[in-house]
């Protein structure tokens, strides 16, 4: 067995050992909850939905779903489906929120915090995804890619979308393009008034990236050099 097999069979095996930890963390929550009539099978079964199998997020909504003799349950079953996003957003964001540890949250009113947020967070990166964080970038421009062709990428910024200066930048940084400066907006929105943005990236070296625009009739490689206008 040569190194690289050793290090993937290790590599498996220790997700595997974690996968059968979380099951089993899973299991216990269920005969502390569910077998004690704490709370209803249906209920538990929509926060493993929720958590996906992380058995830290999904003790914590249990418990605060459930609640105690001392405490009442902080969060309704109609509310479950809500915390995938909120946890999903926390999980990128800790650093951003008051408390950073979910654990720590006890009353109404830290929960309440941690929901405002979450949302606000979540509406920064609605408006402009390229706000989001601990996200690869295949995952976050998934809408926007077209497809690829022959190793490149091909990604295109649609009309009129003036809210995606930041995701310009994100998709040409390291170029010299006009539209993807950092510093202002004002040659981005000229074009994306005219018309779509096309970026492509060359997958098996990033910084090889061109930026096509019709309306402009340019063709432009990284450095803004002009590779040809024929139509």
């Amino acid at each position: 067995m040569d190194n690289f097999n050793l290090r993937k069979y290790f590599a498996e095996g220790g997700i595997h050992n974690r996968l059968i930890e979380a099951r089993v963390s899973i299991d216990m929550l269920k005969n502390q909850f569910v077998d004690t009539g704490k709370i209803r099978q249906d209920v538990f079964d929509k926060i493993k939905d929720v958590v996906d199998e992380n058995p830290g997020y999904a003790t914590w909504l249990t418990s605060k779903v459930a609640g105690s003799k001392k405490n009442k349950p902080l969060i309704k079953v109609e509310d479950i489906y809500k915390y995938k996003n909120y946890l999903d957003v926390f999980d990128r964001n800790k650093s951003k929120y008051p408390i950073k540890d979910i654990n720590a949250i006890k009353t109404q009113s830290e929960l309440n915090d941690f929901i405002k947020k979450s949302v606000d967070i979540k509406n920064i990166e609605t408006k402009d995804i390229s706000k989001q964080t601990g996200v690869s970038k295949a995952l976050k421009y998934k809408d926007l890619k077209m497809g690829e062709v022959d190793g490149y990428e091909i990604y295109k910024i649609p009309k009129d979308s003036t809210d995606l200066y930041g995701t310009a930048c994100d998709l040409g940084s390291g170029t010299e393009w006009c539209t993807a400066t950092g510093k202002s907006d004002g040659y981005f929105l000229d074009y994306i008034k005219q018309g779509p943005l096309y970026v492509i990236i060359n997958k098996n070296n990033p910084k090889e990236k061109y930026q096509f625009s019709y309306e402009s009739n340019q063709f432009m490689d990284a450095e803004d050099s002009e590779i040809f206008i024929n139509y």
